[in-house]
């Protein structure tokens, strides 16, 4: 850069038509930045721009990869916007500062993504078919699997990794009220699908129950039925579903989960009223009992239609930044408390396990919203109304932590 005189005197002389020669001997190259430097850089990064900030170059990009999971452990949950007739545009909401990430992904014509598994959307073909196929989709990976569908219906899937020399996986596809399971190893040409009639009826007294949810948990793939029974299901032997002697909740309910996180394996119960309400439970494997938790401590729970999950948001990085929404601060109690995606779709709950009464907020600014809707050229203009339109059903959470790994199941 040329330096122009300093003072009036500088500034009358005549310009001399020799150009000042830059001294280029100790400029280096971007792609070769210390990693010092990248480390700086990439604090100051969300999510979504770490991801770009590999593409930049080779040496970048093998930063990122080689401090991936570590990062992403550091980010807060977004809310994913998919538009029901989006082509290959998807939006993630940062609520927490209030950021919005356009994503462009594979095409996702005649597809909607029915919910999120280890960091994968679960894509599913609209129009069902004799060929249709579930789809796993991960937005930050770009890694890519797909599995015939099964030949029964199914509500939820989940899935896991198989420890094989090649890479392999294991998909899971339950419906509630219907007394089978289906399971598809990645490396298997048809499902196979187990009848657990003869099980519910060796084991308890009714047979309204059924299989509502189920959960990797330190190497396994633990089953919930609508009384809070558990079994463990193992793909590799037969009988596939072992119950556990487990004491029950006592009641029947189709709105329960199950969560797996870190050391823990807890159940979510929906209360469906005027308002949502939750109660969480850990299972004491040493009593072999449902245990209601009181405190979350430094953890928060994330909960959608689609995806839930907990994060621990003393590891979030700017972790004492305050959540302000509608004049009303959270910067005093950022933890123990649940965070849930409901009707209406433009808003989110959030509900303190010491308190009953859930306060509401908008995700996003509507006019906002609208704004950047019209920017984009992937959703047709008579979908650029609302987040209702723009949501495939409704938003639900995606979990950058879960982004990088799938969790794997392992043989006593």
């Amino acid at each position: 850069m040329v330096l122009q005189g300093g003072s009036d005197m500088n500034l009358k002389r005549p310009r001399s038509r020799k150009k000042r020669m830059v001294d280029r001997s100790n400029w280096r190259p971007w792609s070769e930045l210390p990693e010092d430097l990248l480390e700086l850089i990439a604090k100051s990064l969300c999510a979504i721009d770490y991801l770009m900030f590999g593409c930049v170059c080779k040496g970048w990009r093998l930063y990122v990869a080689a401090h991936r999971q570590e990062f992403m452990a550091s980010q807060p949950p977004l809310v994913v916007l998919l538009s029901s007739y989006a082509r290959r545009t998807c939006y993630f909401y940062s609520i927490f500062d209030q950021r919005l990430y356009k994503a462009i992904l594979p095409n996702l014509v005649g597809k909607t993504c029915s919910g999120v598994y280890c960091g994968y959307f679960v894509m599913l073909d609209k129009k069902k078919s004799a060929d249709s196929q579930i789809w796993l989709l991960n937005p930050f990976t770009r890694h890519e699997l797909c599995f015939s569908s099964p030949p029964n219906p199914y509500f939820s899937v989940i899935f896991a990794s198989l420890p094989t020399p090649s890479q392999e996986f294991v998909i899971i596809a339950i419906k509630g009220g219907c007394p089978f399971l289906q399971f598809h190893k990645s490396t298997d040409i048809n499902w196979t699908v187990y009848d657990y009639t003869g099980l519910i009826k060796g084991h308890f007294a009714d047979n309204f129950r059924w299989f509502v949810d189920g959960a990797v948990f330190k190497g396994k793939i633990y089953i919930l039925t609508n009384h809070g029974d558990i079994g463990i299901l193992n793909p590799n032997s037969h009988p596939y579903v072992t119950l556990l002697k487990v004491k029950g909740i006592g009641y029947r309910s189709s709105g329960l989960q199950l969560l797996a996180f870190e050391d823990k394996l807890l159940m979510i119960r929906r209360y469906e009223r005027v308002w949502q309400q939750f109660k969480v439970y850990e299972l004491n494997f040493l009593k072999m009992e449902w245990v209601k938790i009181q405190n979350l401590k430094d953890q928060a729970l994330f909960l959608s239609n689609k995806s839930s999950g907990f994060s621990d948001m003393t590891r979030w990085r700017g972790s004492q930044q305050t959540l302000n929404c509608g004049g009303w601060s959270v910067s005093q109690r950022p933890k123990n408390c649940i965070y849930s995606l409901g009707a209406p779709v433009e808003e989110y709950n959030i509900q303190f396990l010491d308190d009953m009464y859930p306060k509401s907020f908008p995700i996003i600014d509507i006019e906002d919203f609208m704004d950047m809707m019209e920017e984009s050229l992937d959703v047709p203009l008579c979908c650029k109304i609302s987040i209702r339109d723009a949501s495939s059903g409704a938003p639900f959470w995606y979990f950058p932590n879960l982004s990088s790994s799938v969790d794997a199941l392992y043989d006593d």
